[in-house]
């Protein structure tokens, strides 16, 4: 049984290994332009996210002093 889990765990590491490499390789294949607008556009989601998590915190925060 421990072997089992052992040996899934490397399938799973190959498979995302071989992913990202795929990846890259597009990612080499697109113009600059292309690759600026796609890093750009990830730049932004991941910002949105960071606001979204700062924002519920500060909320959380404010709920938790007012109880005091």
């Amino acid at each position: 049984m421990l072997f089992k889990f052992l040996f899934k765990k490397k399938k799973k590491k190959l498979q995302e290994q071989s992913e990202q490499k795929i990846d890259m390789n597009n990612w080499m294949n697109l113009t600059k332009e292309e690759r600026l607008e796609i890093d750009f556009n990830e730049k932004n989601t991941i910002m949105k996210r960071k606001k979204a998590l700062l924002k519920s915190i500060r909320e959380e925060y404010i709920k938790i002093k007012n109880k005091k």
